[in-house]
């Protein structure tokens, strides 16, 4: 996905994608061939190529292909994240990583201040903060279209379910998927947490429940301003992907995530359910996505700076650390301050 993007977005003059198995890295070239040739036709019919980039391979190490390089995007398993970050941040190339850069508050801490100290614009892909609705949303709540805030309600529902082996290396749904809405609720409302609970119930696969993690859970949020909030969250919902986010306040109510693709079915006279609901999170976010490269581009050519830096992911990490000690105490907890 982050691939094709990145060959859609204009200015962009070649893709490499940078792999240890040369025959996963040509396969995935091959797969982004064949889509861009299903993209793309002339009036003849024949297959275009004038719109993509170029995409090209390679297995040698990534510090020797850094020189060569405009921007990287680094999208590796978890654990390589903080190590590729600083190869990446010493070498000076503008940088798009996965969530997250590191899974506990002091790591990340330590982890974002040495990132900064180099001066490397960096972006952490919590994708949500490009994503046009939620920066509607956002604006309506800094415009004062929302009143004072009273309640935050929102809905985290995977379609399709993780696979099994991956469920023991998850690090936990606060981690794996709350982590998106603990970042962007505090980021759309201008309202720090103070307090949080979790709950939750193993309901669709019994492995969760061998490590300690849930598939079916419910977050309560308290703010600042005594503003209250919920997230309810799915690793797998049959009616499709379903991410939404909704801020009601004294004077109005506005949501992000609703329109006729949004996975639910109206029971009022007339209602209906949606004829294409969202399958995947990448068919739920591809504003977000796109806007997201863009941005990144952007940033490389010194046009925009990050908005969302190592440091960002602070308040998300210790909002995701507080839900997982409130899922296992059962008490709620009050999130670790974070400089």
């Amino acid at each position: 996905m982050h691939a094709r993007n990145l060959a859609r977005t204009p200015g962009v003059d070649e893709v490499v994608l940078i792999g240890r198995d040369a025959g996963r890295t040509e396969s995935v070239r091959a797969r982004l061939a064949a889509q861009r040739d299903a993209e793309q036709t002339t009036e003849s019919g024949a297959p275009g190529s004038d719109v993509w980039a170029p995409v090209s391979t390679t297995v040698d190490p990534l510090a020797d292909v850094l020189p060569s390089l405009d921007g990287i995007l680094v999208a590796s398993a978890t654990d390589t994240h903080a190590e590729l970050a600083r190869v990446v941040a010493d070498s000076h190339t503008p940088l798009l990583i996965e969530k997250p850069l590191a899974l506990g508050v002091d790591e990340l801490t330590e982890l974002s201040r040495d990132l900064d100290a180099t001066g490397t614009p960096i972006m952490v892909a919590f994708h949500r903060r490009y994503d046009p609705g939620y920066q509607r949303l956002r604006q309506h709540v800094l415009d004062g279209d929302v009143g004072t805030l009273r309640l935050v309600q929102a809905t985290e529902n995977d379609h399709y379910a993780l696979p099994v082996d991956y469920i023991p290396q998850s690090h936990g749904m606060w981690l794996d998927l709350l982590v998106h809405d603990f970042d962007i609720i505090p980021w759309t409302v201008g309202d720090p947490v103070v307090e949080v609970s979790m709950i939750g119930s193993v309901l669709d696969e019994p492995v969760y429940g061998d490590h300690q993690d849930t598939d079916t859970a419910m977050v309560t949020l308290r703010f600042a301003s005594g503003a209250v909030g919920s997230i309810g969250a799915l690793r797998r919902s049959d009616a499709g992907q379903d991410v939404r986010l909704e801020v009601t306040g004294s004077k109005g109510a506005y949501g992000a995530g609703y329109g006729p693709r949004t996975p639910i079915t109206s029971t009022e006279p007339g209602g209906s359910a949606p004829s294409n609901p969202y399958d995947t999170f990448g068919d739920r976010f591809v504003p977000a996505f796109e806007e997201e490269i863009a941005h990144f581009v952007r940033m490389i050519r010194g046009e925009s700076e990050s908005l969302t830096p190592p440091a960002a992911g602070l308040v998300a990490t210790a909002l995701a650390e507080a839900a997982a000690e409130s899922f296992h105490t059962g008490r709620p907890v009050r999130p670790r301050t974070t400089a």
